[in-house]
Order: structure tokens, then sequence, then C-alpha cells
């Protein structure tokens, strides 16, 4: 197999093998890099070897960059392990990220651990690779995600918050509830986001109490608003309405809480005694 490579004046195929030799033996960091690339680019698993060796040996951070990403890219299993390492040890940041990227790509259990260690990575860079790379992974992760919500960092439990609710998995609902008193302000706004696409009914009660905070910081509130919107129960619909009838003027909190209404207004307007109805102001 061989690739097109070259320049605006001129073009040349580079085989399988003239890229595995300038990525052994070329003193350019630019030929070894490039040739990492597009080794990854040909599919070649032939390429696994020598690629994994770069990683854990070449001095140039953006070589090594280019070999983990050409291992994610390649897919293959036996790069799980160097890629690990990588992302554990690496003092260069952007090949930490890539690592994050390729494992998210490689899947499997054995990824999970090294990547809930990497959400408190000193780069915040990583932390969110690694993050995404847990939801790109999917449900296998979601324990270790739960563990990670109790964790001294506030950013880890960010990380662990968002990527439950992405995930989707019902057995979080509980643990993120929790986290709603949680002391830092940036993981209750995670938090009620990731109950509304969780979708349970469950959390309902505790939006409500959220909602009802008027000392809470508005932004929770209002996503508090927002995932009852979502989840549209009509349990929500007393509290929406003294939210907005109580209001002076409608501030973003009360127009997301008069969305939040409406939306479940019109889910449930069927099952809605004609009586009640009747009684309920018009909110426009």
């Amino acid at each position: 197999m061989s690739l097109s490579v070259g320049s605006r004046k001129k073009q040349s195929k580079k085989t399988f093998d003239e890229l595995i030799f300038e990525l052994r033996t070329s003193n350019s960091e630019k030929v070894r890099y490039n040739a990492a690339r597009i080794l990854g680019e040909m599919g070649d698993l032939r390429a696994v070897e020598t690629l994994i060796d770069v990683l854990k040996k070449d001095k140039n951070g953006s070589v090594r960059l280019y070999a983990a990403r050409a291992l994610g890219e390649l897919g293959d299993s036996t790069a799980t392990v160097p890629l690990i390492e990588s992302l554990r040890e690496d003092r260069n940041v952007d090949v930490r990220v890539r690592a994050a990227r390729a494992l998210g790509r490689l899947g499997g259990e054995i990824v999970v651990e090294p990547l809930v260690e990497a959400l408190s990575d000193e780069n915040s860079q990583v932390c969110i690779t690694a993050t995404d790379a847990l939801i790109e992974i999917g449900e296998v992760a979601t324990d270790a995600l739960i563990l990670s919500l109790k964790h001294d960092k506030v950013n880890v439990r960010c990380d662990a918050t968002r990527a439950l609710g992405e995930l989707g998995n019902k057995k979080a609902v509980k643990p993120i509830i929790e986290m709603l008193n949680d002391e830092w302000v940036n993981v209750r706004i995670y938090a009620v986001t990731s109950l509304g696409k969780l979708g349970d009914t469950e959390a309902v009660p505790a939006l409500i109490e959220v909602l009802k905070r008027s000392e809470e910081n508005e932004l929770v509130r209002a996503g508090a608003a927002a995932a009852l919107g979502v989840l549209r129960d009509t349990r929500a619909l007393m509290p929406l309405r003294e939210l907005i009838m109580n209001a002076d003027e409608l501030g973003e909190l009360e127009d997301t809480a008069l969305k939040a209404f409406k939306k479940i207004m019109a889910a449930n307007w069927q099952n809605m005694p004609a009586t009640d109805a009747k009684k309920q102001p018009t909110l426009k």
C-alpha cells in the first residue's frame, strides 16, 4: 500500500515500508510525525508495533502525539496498555490528550480506571478529553464515574456529573440527586442538567426543591426549571406557576420556568381535569 505525500511543487508516493523506515530513522521530527500521521490514515495494522515503540521512546512530543493518534485510528487493542502508560506518565500535555482520545476509541473495561484518574489531571484539556472518552466508552464507565462524584477535586465531580448525564444510565439518578447539595455551584449546575438528560421522574421532587430555594444560585434554579420541562411531570406545574406569578419582573429564571410550564401543559393537557384547567390563569 502507498499513499500520496507531497507539496505544491511535487507529489510523491511513500510506501508502507518507506514510512516505517522514516519513522524509525529520520533525524527530522517533521518527517517522523508526518510518517506516523500517514501510517494511522493507511489503516495497516503492521504499523502498530513501530508506533508503540515510537510512543514510548521518541524524544519529540509532536512525534509521540501523532503516534498516539495513529494508534487510536488503527484501533488495535495491543496499543491499549502503552497508551494508558502515556496518559499516566507523559509530561507532554498534548500527548496525554491524544492518548485519552485514543483510549476512548479503543474502549474496554481496562481503560476506565486510567481515564477516571485523568479527570484529576493538572491540565483541564486532559480532563475534558478524558471525560469525553468515558462517554464514548459507554455504560461500562458508569460505576467508576459514580464513585468519582465523591472526589475531593471539584472539577472531577463536575466532569463525572456531566458524563453520567450523557451516558443515560438511570442508576446514576440517586447519586446525582445528592450532588444538588454540593458546595460548588458548577457541580449543582451540571447536576440539574444531567437529571433532565437522564429522564427519570424520580428526580422531580428534588428539582422542585431546588427551584424553590430563593437563596440558590439563579443559574442552578433555571437549570432545575429546564430539567422539569424536559421531564414533563405535572407535579412541577404549581411550583413553576408560583415562581412566575410571584416575580416582580420576568428575568431569565422566570422565562425558563414559563417555557417549562408550557412544555408540561402541552404534554399533559389531555389528562388535565377540565375544572382544574378553568382555574388556571393564562400564562403568555
